[in-house]
């Protein structure tokens, strides 16, 4: 058995361009039918490769092969053990399961052999089935005829993997999808009268989001729905000496001279469920392409606080400040691939009417998918 798996490390050299031992030569057994390989052994042994063209012999340089015969020289004690204890013409069937690959991906080789029956001498015959990645196949066929060592491979098209990628999607299909995401961006204010400046970077939005998506129209349907639950925390930073406070029943924002805060904001967190309209284009090879949707959302304010930070000293300053409780808005998203953006406009007032500056929010930012 360590034979044969030394064929196969000197087949797999030759097609990723490492020089075997002997050297190589290449030659038309068969011209006008085949491209044939003929690898010349040191002990006067040859193997023969049989390929339908040459495209066939190039595929490889696409896959990770060598790992691949890394992993199978660490299980050849396992598989000779496993040969000493299987007699005259038993099958033998060893399947090996290769470390995770950076990609996710396993690696999978499933080695079936059918021994030699040494009493009639019949020519032992081996097959090799390897899978790259789940969906690339290799079939490697193998005849031993005294000191001759006949390989014929069966390397399949890229239409025939694009036909198992496509069947496995459709066997794995689900119409409904649960996941997570989130939302990193800003807020700004818009329009509205008396109101302070906002520092960009300090005023972040940032929402946690359970969703669950619904393709309607079958699998090649770029329509989906799209709704769940945000958790969402809106912060505003300002950029003067400006406290939040309630006179009246009204709320202000009032500016200090006295007073040189290092940091001064006001923040709100609130649950919003979102109901976008999405379509949602593939690529060629299966991923994510274009995204656009938009949709409404409506939410209730969770909590709010004003936090001021001066000489080292934190206060903390925990009031609703006439923030309204409800709020309904409209969102949208715009993305390729794994790059989406996001922005929500919230319609109604960030204060109750009467109690407070007149204002709406904008946010906006990036959406990541976890």
């Amino acid at each position: 058995m360590k034979r044969l798996l030394l064929l196969m490390a000197i087949f797999m050299a030759t097609v990723t361009g490492v020089s075997a031992k002997g050297g190589l030569t290449v030659g038309h057994p068969h011209e006008g039918e085949q491209d044939t390989i003929i690898v010349k052994m040191a002990n006067g042994a040859k193997m023969i490769l049989h390929l339908e063209n040459i495209q066939q012999l190039q595929a490889f340089e696409h896959y990770s092969l060598d790992s691949l015969m890394r992993e199978l020289n660490k299980y050849v004690d396992r598989v000779n053990e496993m040969e000493n204890t299987t007699a005259g013409s038993k099958d033998m069937t060893v399947t090996f399961n290769t470390a995770k690959s950076p990609d996710g991906k396993s690696d999978q080789v499933t080695v079936t052999v059918q021994e030699q029956d040494e009493q009639t001498g019949e020519v032992k015959t081996e097959h090799h089935e390897i899978r790259i990645n789940k969906t690339f196949k290799i079939d490697v066929e193998v005849e031993e005829d005294g000191d001759n060592t006949k390989v014929n491979v069966n390397v399949p098209t890229k239409a025939e993997r694009d036909s198992i990628r496509i069947a496995k999607e459709e066997e794995n299909y689900k119409p409904v999808n649960f996941g997570f995401d989130m939302d990193l961006g800003f807020n700004a204010f818009v329009d509205g009268e008396n109101l302070p400046d906002l520092k960009p970077w300090g005023s972040r939005y940032v929402s946690l989001n359970w969703r669950f998506d619904a393709q309607v129209g079958g699998r090649r349907s770029p329509f989906h729905i799209l709704s769940g639950l945000q958790f969402a925390f809106n912060n505003y930073m300002f950029e003067d000496d400006i406290i939040v406070e309630e006179v009246d029943g009204i709320t202000h924002f009032v500016e200090l001279e006295e007073v040189d805060f290092e940091k001064t904001k006001l923040t709100h967190s609130s649950i919003n469920v979102p109901l976008l309209a999405l379509l949602e284009f593939e690529r060629k090879n299966g991923k994510d392409g274009f995204t656009i949707g938009a949709g409404p959302f409506v939410g209730y304010r969770l909590g709010s606080h004003a936090k001021y930070k001066f000489n080292d000293d934190k206060e903390k300053d925990r009031d609703n400040f006439n923030l309204s409780d409800f709020h309904y808005g409209v969102e949208g998203v715009i993305g390729y691939g794994c790059l989406n953006l996001f922005a929500k406009y919230n319609m109604n007032e960030l204060f109750e009417e009467g109690k407070g500056p007149q204002t709406n929010v904008v946010s906006f930012g990036f959406r990541l998918f976890l």
